[in-house]
């Protein structure tokens, strides 16, 4: 028999036998995404696999997550949802079961005379605990706003730098510093607010992609699990102590991106399931298990094979968001949300300490190589292009021997032994924290400066006691260190 579906739920009453019938409640059938939803997808996943067609070295480190990540939207886009979960890659909590508007009760349903006899949906009960649990979730947190908030700002914020002519897919590293990567020597030395904005810069289309997509997925859960505030929070110190990481762990290196954040909220809903995983429905458990595994693989994976990764922020990461999350977890009753204010503030306090010992351990610790030569090079340009119009002046007569040795003290020496001696306090104590090819600069650097001094010193000598060996070998001196000075202009390109 047929039952429709305004009487799921309901006790039917038999007067013949005095019997009762409860009829499950039905449950509506699973909506399939619309084709205009699929075929976005689909667009998507073409777009991941641009690297693959495009003739640029610095693009080999992402042909392959691009290939990987296309593939994971096309097979949406052939198959549908249905299809990843299959395989493991499923972002959405499905319903359980699939009840039809118009059920059937089976025939073994029905005992003598046609008389239907009471039936339970085996599906019906998990139905259930799931849709308790949204409920209560909906009302311990009835808006997740900051999701949407977080995945808007990034959108925008990549779009202006797009507009602005920051490269789509690789982006230089000199953009990302202007626009508020975190570089250990500039964030530790005053510019803090680097550890906040570079969590909403992306190097590449890709990069901005798969992020949003997996943070998206987990983001509105997470944020109903533990309230907007505490989703903040979470989200805030995550991506900081991420920051930290990244600088303690490799100074050299300019990182941006939401991914130490995004580890965070994954860590967070980690402590909320190791600690009380019966407050969650076992099909809502295995989905975010799926988007939890793929989103660690992936980027695991990804950064094995590519040392641009920052692996540092996203174990920082992870590490807060999981802290976060056990100082935030509770029981999802009605209690949650009274214990969520003191909960929050127990985070807030818990960030600041950690914040305060990520300065004290890394603030003005870091030389800034890349920047020092930088400076220096304005001291060279001048002190050189004295240096040569004066030897032409020599060379043609017209400058006195008298006037040369002023010259070679007061404008050429003085200034390059100050900025030697600048160049070399700036980076006392800070060497053992540099990069091996910031190092390998740095030594450079400091040889070309010693060399030019040296030649600098034996020619006032030769001019002052008339030594012609002198002045041949400060000619050597010019020549070596003009070498280094090529080797420099390569490492700063």
């Amino acid at each position: 028999m047929e039952v429709s579906d305004e009487l799921g739920g309901q006790t039917i009453e038999c007067p013949n036998c005095n019997e009762s019938l409860t009829v499950p409640a039905l449950t509506a059938p699973q909506k399939r995404p619309s084709l205009i939803v699929r075929f976005a997808v689909g667009l998507l996943g073409l777009l991941f696999m641009i690297p693959m067609f495009v003739e640029d070295k610095s693009l080999g480190s992402v042909r392959g997550f691009g290939l990987l990540m296309g593939v994971a939207f096309m097979l949406y886009f052939f198959g549908g949802p249905r299809l990843l979960q299959k395989i493991g890659l499923g972002f959405l909590v499905q319903p359980v079961g699939g009840g039809a508007k118009n059920a059937a009760l089976p025939s073994s349903a029905q005992g003598e005379e046609g008389v239907a006899e009471p039936v339970v949906a085996p599906n019906n009960d998990i139905n259930e605990g799931i849709a308790a649990f949204q409920q209560q979730l909906a009302i311990l947190t009835p808006r997740a706003f900051l999701t949407p908030a977080i995945v808007a700002i990034n959108l925008i914020v990549f779009t202006i730098m797009i507009a602005a002519g920051v490269h789509i897919m690789s982006p230089k590293i000199v953009d990302l510093l202007a626009w508020g990567a975190n570089y250990a020597p500039k964030t530790t030395d005053g510019e803090w607010w680097r550890l906040v904005t570079s969590n909403y810069l992306h190097i590449g289309v890709i990069h901005i992609a798969f992020n949003m997509w997996v943070f998206w997925s987990v983001g509105q859960f997470v944020e109903r699990l533990v309230g907007n505030l505490g989703f903040f929070l979470v989200y805030l110190f995550s991506g900081v102590v991420g920051g930290f990481a990244t600088v303690l762990w490799n100074p050299g290196a300019v990182s941006a991106g939401a991914s130490g954040a995004i580890f965070g909220v994954y860590g967070c809903l980690l402590a909320f399931l190791a600690s009380d995983r019966g407050s969650i429905p076992r099909p809502i458990l295995k989905a975010l298990g799926n988007n939890a595994v793929f989103f660690v693989v992936v980027n695991v994976l990804y950064g094995m094979g590519n040392e641009n990764v920052d692996m540092a922020a996203h174990l920082g990461g992870l590490a807060a968001g999981f802290v976060s999350g056990l100082i935030l977890r509770m029981p999802l009753d009605s209690s949650a949300s009274k214990n969520r204010g003191r909960r929050n503030m127990l985070v807030g306090i818990a960030g600041v300490l950690a914040i305060s010992a990520g300065v004290a351990l890394t603030g003005n610790r870091y030389a800034d190589i890349q920047e020092e030569l930088r400076l220096f090079g304005e001291t060279e340009e001048t002190v050189m292009g004295s240096f040569n119009e004066t030897i032409q002046k020599v060379q043609t007569g017209s400058v006195s021997d008298d006037a040369f040795e002023s010259i070679l003290r007061e404008e050429i020496i003085a200034p390059w032994e100050a900025a030697l001696s600048e160049f070399e306090s700036d980076t006392a104590g800070k060497l053992p924290k540099l990069s091996e090819r910031n190092s390998e600069l740095h030594g450079k650097l400091v040889k070309y400066m010693h060399l030019r001094l040296e030649a600098f010193q034996l020619m006032l000598e030769a001019v002052e006691g008339n030594d012609q060996q002198k002045a041949e070998r400060a000619n050597a001196k010019l020549m070596d260190s003009a070498a280094i000075a090529e080797s420099l202009q390569k490492g700063r390109d």
